[in-house]
């Protein structure tokens, strides 16, 4: 189970059996998630419904057919908007591209009507639910190609050695911002406070953290604070006011529709469902 720290945004995945270097997965998606990011290339293959996604700042709206690609260490997140969406997850592990030449080389975003590779992550999740002698090695086979297709037909951009290093520190400086909500989330938070701690002017730091996210900093820090309540919701029996105020929100009216608009639901709905589980 991968985990995503809740100060710095940094998404561990765990390692595969044997260091196999690609894992597929079927998921549903019907709620938002706070900004992350992980070294590995990730592949969102929906199947149905619709969703939408922040991958670097900006907004996807996908459907059914539609592959979104999360290059590495770009900051992605679902987003809270009612939907409902079917999809299947490929993640591939840096090792895989440990004896080819991938440096540098960022995948289009959205991808829509890729009939080749749509076939290929299908034929991925055959491999993988069959389980058979020689399953693992279609599997990276099949991985092979899916990517030698995608850096055929849907490169983006060959990003340069300065600039991977300009991303990094960019990285870097919202990861400091990231650690400072998580630090003082309980307290008054304004976007003065992110701005001081990241060395930016007001308005520079608001948008630096638009285009690193795709959230406003105000966003962010509600729906980090809704995370936190979650937590409380399900393993105590603190009333909501008190969780309201010890999640950071001073008005338990405003902690209820920050909620609902983050999880669908109310806080109440969301205990009573997750004490159900």
């Amino acid at each position: 189970m991968s985990i995503i720290d809740s100060v710095s945004g940094y998404e561990t995945i765990p390692p595969l059996a044997n260091n196999f270097p690609v894992k597929i997965r079927c998921y549903t998606s019907s709620g938002g998630s706070v900004p992350h990011w992980h070294e590995h290339l990730e592949l969102l293959h929906f199947t149905s419904g619709k969703s939408s996604v922040i991958v670097g700042g900006r907004v996807i709206n996908a459907e059914a057919g539609d592959i979104i690609v999360v290059n590495s260490k770009e900051i992605h997140s679902f987003v809270q908007d009612g939907s409902h969406s079917e999809y299947r997850c490929v993640l591939i592990y840096p090792e895989f591209f440990s004896d080819v030449d991938f440096s540098g080389i960022l995948i289009n975003n959205h991808i829509k009507g890729d009939e080749i590779a749509a076939r290929c992550i299908d034929m991925m999740l055959e491999e993988h639910d069959r389980d058979e002698a020689g399953s693992d090695m279609m599997q990276k086979a099949i991985a092979y190609r899916l990517m030698s297709h995608l850096m055929r037909e849907e490169v983006a951009e060959r990003v340069s050695a300065k600039n991977r290093e300009i991303h990094s520190a960019r990285l870097s400086r919202l990861n400091a911002v990231l650690e400072y909500v998580a630090s003082h989330y309980t307290s008054h938070l304004t976007t003065k406070d992110l701005a001081e701690a990241s060395y930016l002017s007001d308005g520079h730091f608001c948008r630096f953290f638009k285009s690193a996210t795709g959230k406003t900093p105000l966003e962010y820090i509600n729906e980090y604070r809704t995370e936190r309540a979650c937590v409380l919701l399900s393993e105590t029996d603190m009333t909501l006011s008190e969780i309201s105020h010890a999640v950071g929100f001073d008005d338990p009216n405003y902690f209820s529709r920050s909620f609902k608009k983050a999880r669908g639901m109310s806080p109440s709905k969301y205990r009573s469902e997750t004490k159900e589980k």
